[in-house]
């Protein structure tokens, strides 16, 4: 018998998106906000998230919050690697492996890319 694949909901971002609703929440109500108006994150490609499924996410997940006609603004931050060999700072070729875009050499010291962080919440004035 052969069964249909379904897609697995990503429940990772639902619970990243329910996390930052709580900090930003908190964030408000430290600040005397009863009202969010957009949420600046920094999302490095190694980070894990799925950008897509976060902001589907964030959709359901702001509903009834301070922060729910909030607008979400990412900041993709690319993988940058430190090369032990040159001493350079650089960006891999894409799907190069952790690779020295300057000397070739193997370079295992990850300096952005893992990023999942909040940086800015804009409330009314």
């Amino acid at each position: 018998m052969v069964h249909a694949l379904r897609r697995r909901p990503r429940i990772h971002e639902l619970s990243i998106a329910l996390s930052l609703l709580d900090e930003i929440g908190e964030a408000a109500a430290r600040e005397g906000a009863s009202r969010v108006t957009s949420v600046r994150l920094r999302i490095g490609r190694l980070s894990g998230v799925t950008i897509d499924a976060l902001c589907f996410a964030w959709d359901l997940a702001r509903a009834d919050t301070v922060a729910s006609e909030a607008e979400l603004l990412i900041d993709d931050v690319p993988v940058s690697v430190a090369c032990p060999q040159c001493e350079r700072e650089g960006e891999p070729r894409e799907g190069g492996g952790l690779i020295c875009p300057a000397c070739g050499a193997p370079a295992p010291l990850i300096v952005r890319g893992r990023e999942l962080e909040l940086v800015a919440m804009e409330v009314p004035a």
